[in-house]
Order: C-alpha cells, then structure tokens, then sequence
C-alpha cells in the first residue's frame, strides 16, 4: 500500500478533491491533504456540492489541515497541486519523492471552470493510482 500526501498552499479546494477521488478510486492505497504555509478556512460549499452532483463523492466531512513533519515522512509520494510561482516549497529531505501538478485554483472559477478542473484533477488522479499499482 502507498500513502499519497496532496499539498498545496491552503488545502481547501485542489489538494482535497484530489484525496477525495484518490480514496474513491482505490482500496490498495490511500491518500491525504494537507495545507502548506497557508492553511485555509474551509472547503468552498460549491466545491463540495459540485463533487456530490458531478462526481458522486462526499467531501463535507473534509476539512484543511496543517502538513506536519509526520505526514511528510510517512508519504510514499507528495503531490504539489498548486502553481509552482505561488506554492508551497517541500523541504529538501523531500525532494526525491515530491512530484508537482499545475492545477489551477478553484476559487473564482464559473461551474463549467471549476467542473473542468476537477475532472482534470480525476484523471491524473487515474495516472498516478496506475504508475503505484505497477510499481506495488
């Protein structure tokens, strides 16, 4: 089993649709958010609402949380999902296993923009729990 930590700098939209699909897709590994430097407030309730409807998930009960020591040593991999240009920095001991997504933001975004956005989170989603169940 592989643990995935998502990051991004708030944790309240990307890195949590991201864990959410992750756990919904796979039993064999298992994935996390958390916040970077910035921790958000909370999920924005269309967020959450759009992922219901859309994509059938329930994300109500999830909630931005601080990266802590612990969850980055206990990461098989960590994934950066915000822009590399106002993102979080993973510290050194890291490195080797971080990969970075560019996903954009999700605040702001029209229905069609945010629903577009998710569905690309989705699938590279989909290519991630491939490349972990080959090398497992």
């Amino acid at each position: 089993m592989s643990f995935v930590l998502f990051i991004c700098k708030y944790n309240n939209g990307r890195s949590q649709v991201a864990e959410a699909f992750f756990n919904n897709l796979t039993k064999k590994h298992k994935a996390i958010s958390a916040a970077g430097s910035s921790v958000g407030n909370g999920i924005n309730g269309l967020d959450i609402k759009l992922m219901k409807e859309r994509f059938g998930i329930d994300m109500s009960r999830q909630f931005p949380k601080p990266p802590s020591d612990d969850l980055l040593k206990s990461a098989d991999k960590i994934i950066i999902v915000c822009d590399p240009k106002d993102c979080i920095l993973v510290p050194k001991s890291y490195v080797e296993k971080a990969e970075h997504w560019y996903i954009p933001e999700l605040d702001g975004r029209s229905v069609e923009e945010k629903v577009k956005i998710m569905e690309d989170i989705y699938e590279k989603v989909k290519e991630l729990i491939s490349e972990l169940d080959k090398e497992k």
